[in-house]
């Protein structure tokens, strides 16, 4: 029994690590802020659709720098967003992560999207 728990624990951790380092990885190459990777992470890890107070709360970041960073998440189709109502009948977001694969799909169509426009741009650039 103790020996079981310890395997999932390891695995646990091992996982943690490839999340961490995919997440890394993400911003690195789309060039996210930390506090969008802080985001990523977070919602990546719950399971939950949060709403920016609760990003915010978790995070420990302004307001402000999480909708802003939300923005650009969501343009990346890193972040998806649902429309609910709150008690009081207002309309408000909340946010969460798509699973891993789809993450991967968003990243490669950005990537190719950028590498477009740099082929679109060094067009009618002679070489040396």
């Amino acid at each position: 029994m103790l020996i079981l728990i310890y395997t999932e624990s390891v695995d646990v951790m091992r996982m943690t690590k490839k999340l961490n380092n995919s997440i890394a990885e993400i911003s690195d190459i789309l060039g996210i802020s930390a506090t969008g990777r802080m985001i990523l992470n977070s919602l990546v890890r719950t399971k939950k659709k949060l709403s920016v107070s609760e990003i915010t709360a978790r995070i420990k970041r302004s307001e402000r720098s999480v909708r802003a960073q939300l923005k650009v998440l969501t343009k990346l189709e890193l972040v998806k967003r649902r429309i609910t109502i709150t008690k009081k009948g207002r309309l408000a977001y909340r946010y969460f992560a798509p699973r891993i694969n789809e993450l991967a799909k968003s990243v490669e169509k950005e990537t190719l999207r950028r590498l477009r426009r740099l082929e679109r741009c060094m067009k009618g650039i002679k070489g040396r």
